[in-house]
């Protein structure tokens, strides 16, 4: 099933979601349902078919991870940050899964390391 350009939610749901897509950071929103189809998303379908997948399975291995740790604990969220894009992840155990894309407003300097700051010379 493609992933529909357009939700189909309780009034609430649609409220939020506008709310959310409303914010000038936010590039993009993918619902999922809990076997990793798209059941909505504000992007290309090409795009959203991509990260989709790829971060269904990428969140399911860190909710066994948690679990591995910890039986009794669950994942409920997972952020992933790049120097340019923040990429939150809410994985209820009941079903459709968030993700949500946005640009990162304030660029805070990563700090690398040199071969010369590990010496301590």
């Amino acid at each position: 099933m493609a992933a529909e350009n357009r939700p189909e939610f309780p009034s609430t749901s649609e409220a939020v979601l506008k709310r959310i897509l409303s914010d000038s950071t936010v590039e993009g929103i993918i619902l999922i349902n809990n076997e990793g189809q798209p059941q909505y998303t504000s992007l290309d379908n090409n795009i959203t078919f991509s990260i989709a997948s790829k971060l269904f399975s990428f969140t399911n291995i860190a909710r066994s991870t948690i679990r591995d740790i910890d039986p009794t604990d669950n994942l409920l969220t997972l952020r992933l940050r790049t120097r340019e894009k923040e990429i939150m992840v809410v994985a209820p155990e009941d079903g459709v899964y968030a993700i949500a894309i946005q640009k990162i407003q304030s660029k805070i300097p990563i700090k690398q390391n040199s071969d010369n700051e590990d010496n301590d010379d």
